[in-house]
């Protein structure tokens, strides 16, 4: 329980990162206490890393563009990974025998595994961002439920659009945000 509420700052940020929210769609996804979450949030806000604007009656919260809040965002994806793994110990060999044998930027799990819609039956869906054939032969050659899939980051394509919905980063934290624009002032 202890370490359930320690990150729940960072499970309301990995909402954030998804799509602005209010108090209580916050409360109702993460299955805790309106005033919990108000609590947290209001601490982020005083952090700089989130802000609100009133909607209607609702005040609506966001993540900021700055520094502080990037850094956030960042442990946000890291403790998804942490979560995957403590789930699904085995994944972390695989994972580390990924990351050893390839020098790619960005690798990250997508489909059922990051959505976590999994079974025992369910593919190992990951994303390359290179255009090497011998580098999706060599991962898939891994593990048999490994499926890959390569290509440029373009964030106009629709798998990637996919992707960004729902993933566990690999490798390339700040580059998969780079690549995504999801800091650039609008």
């Amino acid at each position: 329980m202890v370490q359930k509420r320690n990150n729940i700052k960072l499970d309301i940020i990995e909402l954030l990162i998804k799509e602005e929210n209010h108090v209580r769609g916050i409360a109702k996804k993460l299955e805790e206490s309106h005033s919990t979450i108000l609590r947290k949030l209001n601490a982020l806000k005083k952090d700089n890393v989130v802000d609100s604007e009133k909607e209607g009656k609702n005040r609506v919260f966001f993540l900021k563009k700055n520094l502080i809040s990037r850094s956030y965002v960042y442990e946000a994806e890291l403790n998804k990974l942490v979560k995957l793994l403590r789930k699904h110990p085995k994944l972390g060999v695989i994972f580390e025998e990924i990351i050893d044998k390839t020098d790619e930027k960005i690798i990250m799990l997508f489909g059922s595994y990051a959505k976590g819609l999994e079974k025992e039956i369910s593919d190992i869906d990951i994303y390359i961002d290179t255009k090497n054939r011998n580098v999706k032969k060599l991962v898939e050659g891994i593990n048999s439920k490994i499926r890959v899939k390569i290509g440029s980051f373009d964030a106009k394509s629709l798998l990637i659009k996919e992707i960004i919905k729902n993933h566990i980063i690999l490798r390339g934290i700040e580059e998969f945000y780079e690549k995504s624009k999801f800091f650039e002032q609008a």
